[in-house]
């Protein structure tokens, strides 16, 4: 029956479901806007690095220093699920008479993965690999390589003038087994073993994955009480989370003014409506209808137009934005940028959320009307019609 009394005048339905739909897809689509640029931000600023990871370094080494005790008593702590330690010495690499500066980072296993390396070719360096050793996409242009696959195999000799306590001169020749993408500075990676046998004693950073977010949040508490100092992506989230909080808002509150207008619509179509049909409700209450029956009908009108409206609204707003999240692609693309983006978020959350705040809105909006409808006396309306 409420299909029928929505369908019974077209066009004023068909109106105000245009304009809930229009009320609901801005407000959608400045939400999922919003959420895109934020993820997109987050992705482009914390890059490859997991929010969950943490950084742990010592500020004297005086007081307590990144020995193998210490990294033992981090790796036992709670919510700890992988641990990695690296080395970190200035160095040298020599190459048919070429040679290059360089950072020499001396990693186990556990840390290169938490690092998520990209490699342009070969393989990572795995401990009690002697031999091998990983440059980047710097040192490779320093050696006059022009592609990375032309240095895997090559032999390179590293120096590393001061090497731990006794500041010996580390000197080894070692083979080039992977290119990795990063352009930052020149850097190399080999075993940290080889190092530790070298006579390298203490870590120069410790890297901790943790279980989960609220772990690592949890782990840093811990670790600093140890007098350590800790570093983490989450920082970086945090600050982005806090700007994006106002900017979503602002966005929102756009958004909210056609929320407004479908608001004032679907009001005016449901009073409009219950004042076309006082003696047909007259005559259902004359004929046994309750008064609960009355206001039910009313709601269930409001409801069903909310429904349809938020659906269409989502539907129209995500179309709409996938169209020019790929024409802001294809134009990316003629600029030469190589890696696509999504500028849109479309969760679970935001869209049953939607959903949820229209049909509340529509039971609060359809509240006077329904009331009207129940407290209608039949022999006054059927007298008056």
């Amino acid at each position: 029956m409420a299909w029928r009394n929505l369908t019974h005048k077209k066009m004023r339905s068909f109106l105000t479901l245009f304009g809930i739909v229009i009320g609901i897809g801005g407000i959608y689509f400045l939400i999922s806007l919003g959420l895109g640029i934020q993820q997109l931000v987050t992705d482009r600023v914390v890059g490859g690095e997991s929010v969950k990871s943490i950084d742990v370094t010592t500020a004297n080494e005086k007081n307590i220093s990144l020995d193998s005790d210490t990294y033992t008593k981090l790796k036992n702590l709670p919510h700890v699920i992988g641990i990695g330690g690296m080395y970190s010495f200035a160095g040298l690499v020599n190459l048919r008479g070429s040679s290059v500066d360089a950072v020499v980072y001396g990693a186990n296993d556990s840390y290169l993965n938490m690092l998520d390396l990209k490699l342009l070719s070969g393989s990572l360096i795995k401990t009690g690999s002697d031999n091998d050793i990983l440059i980047n996409q710097s040192v490779l242009r320093s050696l006059d390589y022009k592609k990375p696959e032309d240095a895997i195999g090559k032999k390179i000799t590293l120096i590393i003038p001061s090497l731990g306590v006794e500041e010996v001169q580390f000197k080894k020749e070692f083979t080039i087994v992977g290119v990795s993408a990063d352009q930052s500075g020149a850097e190399l990676y080999v075993a940290s073993d080889i190092l530790m046998a070298a006579g390298a004693e203490n870590f120069n950073q410790i890297r901790i994955e943790a279980s989960d977010v609220d772990g690592a949040r949890s782990l840093r508490s811990q670790i600093k009480a140890l007098g350590l100092t800790t570093t983490s992506p989450i920082d970086t989230v945090d600050q982005i989370d806090q700007v994006f909080k106002f900017f979503n808002l602002i966005l929102a509150s756009f958004g909210a003014i056609g929320m407004i207008v479908a608001i004032l619509g679907m009001f005016n179509t449901i009073t409009i409506s219950l004042l076309e049909r006082t003696r047909e409700i007259g005559l259902m209450v004359a004929l046994g209808g309750r008064d609960t029956d009355m206001r039910m009908l009313i709601i269930f009108e409001a409801t069903l137009l909310s429904f349809i409206g938020s659906i269409l609204g989502i539907l129209s707003a995500t179309i709409f934005g996938q169209l020019i999240n790929l024409g802001l692609n294809l134009f990316a693309r003629s600029r030469g940028v190589t890696e696509g983006f999504q500028l849109f978020a479309t969760t679970w959350w935001l869209v049953l959320g939607t959903i949820g705040f229209m049909m509340l809105v529509g039971l609060v909006v359809v509240f006077i009307p329904a009331r009207q409808a129940a407290r209608l006396n039949p022999i006054d309306a059927l007298r008056r019609e």
